[in-house]
């Protein structure tokens, strides 16, 4: 799951979690983004969120109408002439970037998302160098705002092709980025679709007690104080 459905997770879980909260559930992918590590994690709620975040995927990762997607479009992409280390590195990332396109409609995790970023994170404490580019990377976002642009297939398609560029061996090649761009096009309605049942999955493997077609609210999530 990408850092914004964590935060829909976040808001899903909890009527109003605190910043602090849904902070934590995107803080592992924003470390991984901006290669920053925390010597220690001092603010309660961000730390509850960070467990929630790992609660998250480990139940995501697993879930059949997720891996399907994930197969689906690694088998459109292979048939599209799309080579093996690109096509493995699109389809699970661009599966995970078109269900963020389906839940930027979220208004209520829309708000969780500015507020989180715009949490006071002294607890979170780094080196020097580390807290610079976590920095740079909260700005970044902040001025991005909510990533809407995932709505958007090509938008997702870029994201992806930038990130494979960065590794020599799932780097697409000749025509591979085009087809790759046409896929997820192709591919976009068909995760819009899956999004509330991936949604309903995930519930009913972190809330096995609850009720069917009830509001997506528990308690604190991973102990947090809700300070």
């Amino acid at each position: 799951m990408n850092f914004f459905g964590h935060a829909v997770v976040a808001t899903r879980l909890r009527p109003a979690p605190p910043p602090g909260v849904v902070l934590g559930a995107m803080l592992p992918d924003f470390l991984s983004m901006c290669g920053a590590r925390p010597r220690s994690i001092d603010d309660h709620d961000v730390a509850a969120g960070v467990a929630l975040h790992h609660e998250t995927d480990a139940a995501f990762h697993g879930l059949v109408p997720f891996t399907g997607l994930v197969r689906e479009l690694g088998d459109r992409l292979t048939a599209a002439g799309v080579s093996r280390g690109p096509m493995r590195g699109t389809a699970h990332v661009a599966v995970e970037l078109l269900l963020d396109g389906a839940l930027v409609a979220d208004a209520r995790a829309c708000d969780a998302y500015a507020a989180a970023l715009d949490h006071d994170a002294a607890g979170v404490i780094f080196d020097d160098a580390d807290a610079a580019r976590f920095a740079l990377l909260r700005a970044r976002l902040r001025d991005a705002g909510v990533p809407r642009d995932l709505a958007r297939p090509e938008s997702v398609a870029a994201r992806c092709l930038r990130m494979l560029a960065r590794r020599p061996l799932l780097a697409p090649r000749g025509d591979e980025p085009a087809a790759i761009a046409r896929v997820l096009a192709e591919q976009a309605p068909r995760a819009a679709v899956a999004a509330p049942t991936i949604m309903h999955a995930l519930r009913a493997v972190m809330e096995p007690s609850a009720t069917p077609g009830a509001p997506w609210h528990r308690g604190n999530p991973a102990g947090s104080s809700g300070a």
